[in-house]
C-alpha cells in the first residue's frame, strides 16, 4: 500500500498533468453542455478532458482504487453501472475543473482538485491553480503538512474578521446565512471568487482569511479540506437542520459508509474554513437563513 505521502505526490503529478491540459484549452473555444434544463451549470470539453486524463492515470497507477468524479459518463447505462459500484477502501475524488464559468469566460480563477479518501477520510490531496507560469500545485497528506510547490504554507493568524484581510463568501450569502452578535459589525473585506478549490488553496496559504461555502459537493472540497487542515486550519461542517458546526474529519464515517458511489455522490454540507479560533468565532455567530420564509416575507413586504 502506498503511504499518504506517496499518494499526495501521485495526486500532485496527476493534478499537474490535468492542469496542463486545462491551460492548453484556456482561452480557446471549447464545446459546452449543461446539466439540467435551466442551463446554469456548464460542463465543458475541458472538464471531460481533464477527468478522462485523471481516471486513466488512477487506473494505471493505483489499480483497485475507486474513482468518484464530478462528471458522470454521458451514456446513461454506463453511468448507472458506475453509480452502482461499491465504495472501496481507497476512493479518489475528482473535480476536474472547478470554476468552469470562470474558465469559459477567460477569468484565471479556477482549479483542478484531486483527493484520496481512505474509508471516508481524506489522507492525501492536491489542487492545481493557474497561478504563475505553468500553474501552481498545492498538496498535503495526513500528518505531513501542506505545501505550495515545495514551500510549507500556513493559514492566516488573525482570530476575528478584519478589513485588513480578504474573505470569501458565496455570492448569494445574504440568502443563506445571517450574521449575529459581533459579526453584525462586519465580516471583513469580502470577495466571491467563484472556484471553491481555488479558494480553499488560498485559505491554506493565508491569501484568504477565511471562506464560507453554502453547500459544496464532496469533489469541490475533498482535497482542499485536508490542505487547509494540514496548514493549521480548522474546517467546520454545519450539522444538517441546525446552527451547530463540527470539525470535518471524515466525509463518510465508517459507521455510516455509503453503499454505492451514487450514494457517496450525495454528500453536501455547508462548510467554513479558517484558523481554529476564527472558524469557531464565525461558527458561533452565523445562523442559517430559512430561504422560503425570506422569500415569502419579501413578497409580503
Amino acid at each position: 500500500m502506498a503511504s499518504p505521502e506517496e499518494l499526495a505526490r501521485s495526486a500532485a503529478r496527476m493534478a499537474q498533468g490535468a492542469g496542463e491540459i486545462l491551460l492548453g484549452l484556456f482561452g480557446e473555444r471549447v464545446g459546452v453542455d449543461y446539466k439540467g434544463k435551466a442551463q446554469t451549470d456548464p460542463v465543458s470539453e475541458a472538464d471531460r478532458a481533464s477527468q478522462d486524463f485523471l481516471a486513466r492515470a488512477i487506473a494505471e497507477g493505483h489499480p483497485g482504487h475507486g474513482v468518484l468524479g464530478e462528471e458522470r459518463p454521458k451514456d446513461k447505462e454506463e453511468a448507472q453501472r458506475e453509480g452502482a459500484r461499491a465504495v472501496p477502501e481507497y476512493l479518489w475524488v475528482l473535480d476536474p475543473l472547478d470554476g468552469t464559468k470562470n474558465f469559459l469566460n477567460g477569468l484565471p480563477v479556477w482549479g483542478c482538485s484531486v483527493a484520496v479518501l481512505r474509508r471516508g477520510r481524506p489522507v492525501a490531496g492536491a489542487i492545481f491553480t493557474p497561478e504563475g507560469e505553468g500553474g501552481t500545485i498545492y498538496r498535503a497528506w495526513a500528518g505531513g503538512g501542506a505545501f505550495r510547490g515545495e514551500r510549507p504554507i500556513r493559514v492566516a493568524p488573525d482570530e476575528k474578521p478584519t478589513a485588513k484581510r480578504i474573505a470569501s463568501l458565496p455570492a448569494a450569502y445574504w440568502s443563506q446565512f445571517r450574521p449575529t452578535g459581533p459579526l453584525r459589525g462586519g465580516l471583513g473585506e469580502v470577495r466571491a471568487p467563484g472556484s471553491i478549490a481555488y479558494e480553499l488553496a488560498l485559505v491554506a496559504r493565508g491569501g484568504l482569511h477565511y471562506a464560507l461555502f453554502g453547500g459544496p459537493s464532496v469533489w469541490d472540497v475533498a482535497a482542499g479540506v485536508l490542505i487547509v487542515r494540514e496548514a493549521g486550519g480548522l474546517p467546520l461542517a454545519r450539522r444538517r437542520g441546525t446552527d451547530s458546526w463540527e470539525p470535518l474529519e471524515a466525509f463518510y464515517p465508517e459507521e455510516d459508509a455509503p453503499g454505492s458511489l451514487d450514494l457517496a455522490r450525495r454528500w453536501r454540507r455547508s462548510l467554513l474554513v479558517g484558523n481554529p479560533a476564527l472558524s469557531r468565532f464565525l461558527a458561533a455567530h452565523l445562523r442559517k437563513v430559512n430561504r422560503p420564509r425570506l422569500w415569502f416575507g419579501w413578497r409580503r413586504g
